[in-house]
């Protein structure tokens, strides 16, 4: 697919997007309590029971502070390059920005928030509940990948497993953080060779499979914070009881709370009496 146009463009991110929502229509439809529980980035802090004799918490933010920086680039770099039509990779600098764009594919694929963001997706839809705790085995990304969120997704008919299938390349990765690539500019083909096997893609399908990867980061986390701002806004108890994995009954509230002159939604775990 050549990215001619900003029709074009649209038409992918508009892709993106509707498998996102039909994933979030899913959640929030059939699954709600766990639906609310990933919107407020539920997560377990170990030695933080004196607030709520638990360690489970929501409104974690640390994995998107660590993230921050790398998002904040990325989105510059897209505003930078592709705001104009028929943007790609020729001459020096057009080999330069595909150069960065490998770069930032592979980093988006190694972010352990996305990563956990999909994981506990793709437990969620298919029944399987929210995953508080996520530890991602980084020396078998490959099938964790594979079999825990791909699969999972696909399994549940849903477009988001097609669309995660189709941009995320493991030997893309594994060639580039390895130095075992290179880049044809005449006949513009880039080819991968990993530890295993042998892989081309013409500088027109990694464009697609760059371009849909970054969006489904960005959308996945607007729509998660669009979600969380809206339901944490009703001011209200969000949830019915439910116990935590250490045995608490708990629930989970949304109220807006004041910081400085700031109105800010935000979740809260909150025991039941």
């Amino acid at each position: 697919m050549l990215i001619k146009d900003s029709n074009m463009l649209l038409e992918l991110h508009e892709t993106v997007a509707e498998a996102i929502d039909e994933a979030y229509e899913l959640m929030a439809s059939k699954y709600y309590t766990d639906y609310i529980l990933f919107i407020g980035r539920g997560d377990v802090i170990p030695g933080i029971n004196r607030y709520n004799d638990t360690d489970y918490v929501v409104d974690y933010n640390l994995d998107t502070l660590y993230d921050k920086s790398r998002t904040e680039f990325y989105l510059h770099y897209l505003n930078r390059n592709y705001r104009k039509d028929g943007f790609c990779y020729e001459g020096e600098q057009g080999i330069d920005d595909l150069h960065i764009e490998l770069m930032i594919y592979c980093h988006l694929w190694d972010s352990s928030y996305f990563i956990k963001s999909m994981c506990r997706m793709a437990s969620i839809v298919s029944g399987n509940g929210y995953l508080w705790n996520i530890e991602i085995p980084w020396r078998k990304k490959d099938k964790f990948m594979n079999d825990r969120i791909i699969e999972l997704l696909k399994r549940c008919g849903l477009k988001i497993g097609e669309l995660v299938e189709s941009c995320y390349d493991s030997s893309v990765r594994n060639a580039f953080a390895h130095s075992l690539y290179t880049i044809d500019a005449v006949h513009r083909i880039i080819s991968f060779r990993p530890q295993t096997g042998f892989k081309s893609l013409s500088f027109d399908e990694f464009q697609t499979i760059f371009l849909k990867s970054v969006f489904l980061m960005n959308l996945m986390e607007n729509a998660l914070e669009t979600n969380h701002n809206k339901a944490a806004s009703l001011d209200s108890v969000l949830t019915e009881p439910f116990m935590t994995p250490d045995n608490v009954q708990v629930q989970v509230r949304g109220r807006i709370i004041q910081r400085g002159d700031k109105a800010c939604p935000v979740f809260r775990i909150i025991k039941v009496k």
